[in-house]
């Protein structure tokens, strides 16, 4: 009597989906992309290692020049929005490390620290700032130059400073570049 069985598959693999990539964006090998909508890169976008991409319930795309951190999460996790939109990272966004953003938008310039969370249908306006582990509610809308703070507490910030900060933004994503070695080609559709 035999009892040979095929092997089992340690590791199944996640849909595999349709992906536009700039040639300027920097996506570690060991990212996760995954799910059936269209995932975008923006020029000089930077998707880290363990970060996760997933567009299995709408599509994702991130902006020009934003970074995405080890273990960050963007996109909807567990249902499709009523407009059918998925998440959308204006240019310059920052995802730190642990933060996971299903917003249908963030603005230009948002910093989104570790371990926070915009949950999904949520608004986010330029600039902000989303402190760690603060959440923003669903459906949610924060105006330009919020600050998310403590105990999820409101405050508003002085506009003046955004042009220096996406210059340091442009200035740590050129540093990423000489750190992370990019494998577009492993995510490419076609």
């Amino acid at each position: 009597m035999s009892t040979s069985r095929p092997p089992l598959s340690r590791n199944p693999t996640a849909p595999k989906p349709p992906t536009i990539i700039s040639p300027t964006a920097i996506l570690s090998e060991t990212a996760s992309l995954t799910g059936t909508h269209p995932i975008t890169l923006a020029a000089n976008s930077v998707i880290h290692p363990r970060a996760k991409l997933v567009s299995t319930y709408g599509p994702v795309k991130v902006g020009e020049g934003c970074i995405v951190y080890e273990k960050g999460s963007v996109g909807l996790l567990t249902k499709v929005q009523e407009d059918g939109n998925g998440v959308e990272l204006g240019r310059g966004v920052v995802i730190e490390a642990g933060a996971v953003v299903e917003a249908r938008h963030v603005g230009q310039g948002t910093i989104v620290e570790g371990g926070a969370s915009v949950e999904s249908g949520a608004v986010v306006g330029k600039h902000c700032k989303i402190g760690p582990l603060c959440t923003v509610t669903e459906r949610e809308v924060l105006p330009n130059f919020t600050v998310v703070y403590g105990m999820n507490q409101r405050r508003r910030d002085r506009p003046g400073l955004e042009g220096l900060k996406m210059k340091g933004n442009e200035r740590q994503v050129e540093v990423l570049r000489t750190l992370i070695p990019s494998h577009i080609a492993k995510f490419r559709s076609g």
